[in-house]
């Protein structure tokens, strides 16, 4: 009987150790498939649709569509392009989110050539991460200071309660008014 009691428990440590070893090796296969994925990504960009690119679907179409108007109305009067792009977790590691926009912003390369007046606005619902790219021409307009307080007054405060449209919305339209501002003042 004892020994019948150690061959069963030997196979049960044999079972879970096989499983724990299967689980690190699938495990291992998976984030090389990401790592993968993700260099595919970097090195492919899709082309941007529009000024809002929501790759992580956090806008209905109608509040895209909102987005899209007022930022091009805003493009028309002034020449400023802004554009808007959601990143899944899946096209980016956390700590290479910062990296990704960037890169999405020299590659997208919204402005308009000679005045580098474009700005990019980064954010990633999974990572809770959130970034504004601004174009040389448009950092002369908009300090990073103000981008900063802009940032976390109108952007956030409405991300923290989920509501990410409303909080895309009122700091697009603070960046607008700020932007506006200091066109009238030149």
């Amino acid at each position: 009987m004892r020994k019948l009691f150690f061959t069963i428990l030997f196979l049960i440590t044999i079972t879970f150790n096989g499983q724990s070893i299967e689980k690190k090796n699938n495990n291992s296969e998976k984030q090389k498939v990401v790592a993968t994925f993700r260099e595919i990504y970097w090195n492919n960009l899709p082309k941007p649709k529009g000024w809002v690119n929501d790759y992580e679907g956090i806008f209905s179409d109608n509040e895209e569509r909102k987005l899209d108007s007022i930022i091009t109305n805003f493009e028309k009067e002034t020449s400023i392009e802004i554009a808007v792009v959601t990143i899944d977790t899946i096209k980016v590691a956390k700590e290479n989110f910062d990296d990704l926009s960037l890169h999405i912003a020299k590659t997208w390369a919204f402005g308009k050539k000679g005045k580098d007046n474009g700005i990019l606005i980064s954010f990633s619902k999974g990572y809770k991460k959130f970034r504004v790219e601004l174009g040389d021409g448009t950092i002369k307009m908009l300090s990073e200071h103000e981008t900063k307080e802009i940032i976390e007054n109108d952007f956030i405060p409405k991300f923290l309660k989920g509501n990410y449209y409303q909080g895309m919305l009122d700091g697009i339209m603070k960046i607008i008014e700020n932007l506006r501002a200091k066109i009238k003042k030149e």
